[in-house]
């Protein structure tokens, strides 16, 4: 079973209102937010439900990473 998954993004802050609105209809919202500084690399932005962020999108990674999936 999937936990969750991130994808890298180039513009953090358009990506990151891009998601809020295209989520928002399927009852997903911004819950969980990581500065650079806490993370030691790059900002990151959780989406999802019930206060359990399952999609992330995030800078600092290279294209060859660009996407990340955890399992449970």
């Amino acid at each position: 079973m999937i936990d969750h998954i991130g994808l890298t993004v180039s513009d953090f802050e358009r990506a990151k209102t891009f998601y809020a609105a295209a989520l928002a209809p399927l009852g997903l919202s911004l819950l969980m937010e990581v500065t650079p500084e806490q993370s030691g690399g790059g900002a990151h932005a959780g989406f999802g439900r019930d206060g359990n962020p399952f999609f992330w999108i995030g800078t600092g990674a290279t294209p060859a990473t660009g996407v990340h999936v955890a399992f449970t």
